[in-house]
Parts: C-alpha cells; structure tokens; sequence
C-alpha cells in the first residue's frame, strides 16, 4: 500500500515537476525574444563586441596594431570565431545587437539541444533528454549570458558537441578523435573554453590507468591544431593576437582580489537551485562510473570557474554536466518510486524558489524593463543634452554613446584598463585630448577625483586624471534609479571649462 501511495504521489509531483520545467523554458524564451527585439545594449560589452564585429565587416585586420594607436581603439581581445561567425551574420542584419543577440540565442538553444543528446546516450531516455535540455535553460546564468552579444554561447555549443561526440565514439570503442575539432573550435572562439578537451584527457588517462599513450593521441589531436593556431595567428598579427587576447584580459599586475572573486562565487553558490543541481550531479557521477566524464567535466569546469575569476559564464560547463547528469540519476531512481517522490519533492521546491525569488530580477531587467524610455535610456538623454552629433566624446560606458547615436572613441575601456596595467598600452592620445579640449565632454562612472592608480577598471582614464581637473569641469550628475546587473547606475558628465 505504501508503495503504490509512494508511486501516485511521484507521478503527481512529476507532473508538477514538467510544468515547472516549462515554466523556465518559457522564460527563457520570453528573454530571448524581448533582446532580440530591443536595439540598445543590456549587459555591460555587448556595445563593445558589437563594435568589434562591425569592424571586421569593414576590413580591419582582426588584430591589427592600428586598433590599439587610434580612435576608435575597437579590440577583439577573444579569439576570433565568434567575431567572424557574427559579422557573417551582420552582413544581413546589419549594424547593432541583433546579429549578435541571434547567434547567442540560437547557440544556447542548440546547446539545450546536444545536453538532451548526450543524456539520451547515457541512457535517460526521451523524456531525460527533454528533461536537460530544460535544466540547461533553466540556469540564471544561461538565460543571462546566453542571450546577450558575447562569445560564451557558440563556445560551450562547441565543448558540448565535442562531448557528445566523444561520448558516441567511446560508446562503440573507438578513441573519439572525432571531437578534437570541436574543442579547437570551442577555444577559437572563447580563449579559455578547453574544459571539455582535458576532460576528455583526463578520462582516457583514468581508463588506462595511467598509461598515457590513448591520452597523449587525444592531446595532441586536440592541443596540437590550438597551439599551432595561437603561433600562427601570434605570428600573422605581429604579436597583436597576443597583445589582444592574453595581454587584455589577464590582469598581471592587478588582479582581483579574493573578496571580489567570492562576490562573483557567491552569485552561483549562493543559489539553492545550483547547489541542489550540484548534489545531485556529483551524487550521479559518483553512483555511475560509466559517465566519469560527465563527473570530470563537472570538477574540472568548477575549479576552472573559480580560479578564472568566477565570473557568471564561467559556470558554462559546470552547469551543462548538471543539466545532463541530474536526468541520469533521477532514472536510476526509477525502480525505487519512494527516492523518485523524494528527489521530484526536493527538484519542484527549489525551482519554485528559483523562478519567483532567483529570477525576479531577471524578469524585470530583460522583460519588463526592455522597451523605448526606460531609465537606463535616461543616460543617453542626459549626453545629448551636453553634446552635438558630431562629437567626439569620452566615455566609460559605451552602451549609453551608441543608444545616444554619439561616435565612440574609446570602445573598451575595460579592456583597455587591463592593457595598461600590463604596460601594453598608453594613454598617452587621451590625455593630449584632454588637455587640448578635444571632447566635447568626457563621461565617467565615478567623479574624476575618485580616480585611483590602483583601481584597474579606470587605468584607461586615470593617466588623465590632472588634465581633466584642470581642463574639465562638473556640468552634470544623472543617475539611473532603476537596478540593473553589473551597471553602475551614475553618471558623471564634464564639459570643457571654456563652455557655458
């Protein structure tokens, strides 16, 4: 008796388990939609992507020294498939966000799709593939990175077609060197994505139980095109593809420091809905020592993550080996229908709490707040109020020049900040501008006496921190009361002191 109660109470919470799962996939597809369809930038860089494709499109040599000497200063600081696969998208979409928002979306979905393929080989069955590639969906971290312009999409849709690729090959007992490609491509298009490559070395070594000879094939399959790659491009750039994609972004001399790693852990830590999907991934891999892959590409992406920065797209990986292995463990549960009720209980709960308290703000920023005269737009009215059409203008945030239809004239200065703290690159032509009165205005996040030199985000400005005292003065302070994730809300406008 209790075990057919056991049984009709599962089935009841996996029904309200699907339309839960539903529910996320639905707001995935909502988010997706409303940035397709709202031309300004979103997320913090997606401007300054946006440029970067926009700039292939017009002939620019990818990493070319010029990119660097002069106005604009549009960089491609990762590597560049993303940026070509983008361009040849914009080449009939034309400028702005769409082309690469597109590519991201479909991307993201595709991944959804290839979860759902690696799990139906390991054995979950329909309903287990369909089951991860909603998981996958249901992520925070995926429906906010995985609609926006940037390159972490196609790149975890490369890892991902890799694995499954591995994973058929090993499942008929041949090496699987078939998925090296896709790694390479992975890597071609996020400098950092090779989390599924050594995954993949680290299970040959474990089967073979050391003996590196199967290992040593893969690596080279995999390793081998990528190093070659990064000399030849090193080489063809004259050292730009260095100077782009390590130089900007590895902060040698000012690194984050562990307080700021923790903050950016703690957005995925801190979510009950990921640790819950966590457990129970490492309870599959564990109970299941046919899918050690999935295991190690679940540890390997995680320690990665954290010692990359811990930034919320670097849980890529993490989180594609949950979507699949959570689907695997809940049909080892299947003869035991009181486990299956449980984990179904524990799954409904902790997604509730998720989609109505985790994603609110989600749902707010990218559906209710993404249309014509929102308050973020307010920061590109406040610019034209200083400016002509012509400009030139300075400013940190490039998002709110392009929504102002204002030239660009630093592209990244995130980026930028980074090449200088590495002594890559000088300031030297802004500040000449500055002191010269060359901009119309110059437009900061922080008052410009709040300036540091051991504050890396603004290295790219501080060298002329003098000149814009001097030369400058405070015509402005707007400040957008509406929150929006990664985007400081005030801005600090500066027009030469000569104008009224």
């Amino acid at each position: 008796m209790a075990l057919v109660k056991a049984r009709a109470t599962g089935r009841a919470l996996e029904t309200i388990w699907w339309i839960a799962l539903a529910s996320g996939v639905g707001l995935f597809v909502a988010v997706a939609v409303k940035m397709l369809l709202y031309p300004h930038e979103v997320a913090v860089s997606e401007g300054a992507v946006g440029l970067g494709v926009q700039s292939v499109l017009e002939g620019v040599p990818l990493y070319g020294e010029t990119r660097w000497l002069e106005p604009p200063f549009v960089i491609l600081h990762y590597t560049p498939l993303y940026y070509l696969l983008t361009a040849a998208v914009a080449w009939f979409t034309g400028p702005g966000f769409l082309a690469g928002r597109l590519v991201s979306v479909l991307a993201t979905s595709g991944t959804a799709v290839v979860a759902g393929l690696i799990a139906r080989r390991r054995g979950s069955g329909v309903a287990g593939g369909v089951m991860a590639g909603a998981l996958w969906l249901s992520f925070y971290q995926v429906v906010f990175w995985g609609t926006i312009q940037r390159v972490d999409a196609p790149a975890i849709l490369f890892e991902a077609i890799g694995l499954l690729v591995y994973v058929r090959a090993r499942g008929r007992g041949r090496l699987g060197l078939g998925a090296a490609p896709w790694f390479v491509a992975a890597w071609a298009t996020k400098q950092v994505m090779f989390i599924g490559l050594l995954a993949c070395i680290a299970d040959l070594l474990i089967e073979d139980r050391g003996r590196p000879s199967r290992a040593a094939r893969f690596a080279v399959a995999g390793w081998g095109p990528i190093l070659l790659l990064f000399g030849l491009l090193t080489l063809w750039s004259r050292g730009g593809f260095w100077t782009a994609t390590v130089l900007g972004t590895v902060s040698f001399g000012h690194a984050d420091p562990p307080w700021v790693i923790f903050s950016n852990a703690e957005l995925f830590f801190g979510s009950p809905w990921n640790m819950l999907m966590l457990i129970l991934a490492a309870w599959a891999a564990w109970l299941r020592p046919g899918d050690r892959l999935l295991g190690l590409y679940l540890g390997i992406g995680l320690v990665l993550a954290i010692a990359f920065d811990a930034n919320l797209p670097r849980f890529f990986p993490p989180m594609l080996a949950m979507a699949v292995l959570v689907p695997l463990l809940l049909e080892e549960t299947r003869s035991r229908p009181q486990f299956r009720a449980a984990f179904a209980f524990a799954l409904v709960l902790t997604f509730a709490v998720h989609q109505v308290y985790e994603m609110r703000s989600l749902v707010r920023e990218r559906v209710l707040s993404l249309h014509e005269g929102n308050e973020r737009l307010a920061l590109a009215g406040a610019v034209r109020r200083h400016t002509s059409e012509e400009g030139p203008v300075l400013a940190q945030d490039v998002g709110m020049l392009l929504s102002a239809d204002l030239p660009v004239t630093m592209a990244d200065p995130l980026v930028y900040s980074i090449l200088a703290g590495n002594g890559a690159w000088s300031s030297d032509l802004l500040v000449e501008g500055v002191r010269g009165r060359r901009y119309e205005a110059v437009i900061l996040n922080r008052p410009v006496e709040e300036l540091a030199e051991d504050e890396w985000t603004t290295l790219w400005i501080y060298p002329a921190r003098q000149a814009l005292l001097d030369q400058y003065r405070l015509a402005e302070t707007v400040t957008c009361e509406q929150s929006w994730r990664f985007l400081e809300p005030t801005r600090y406008i500066y027009v030469p002191e000569a104008r009224p």
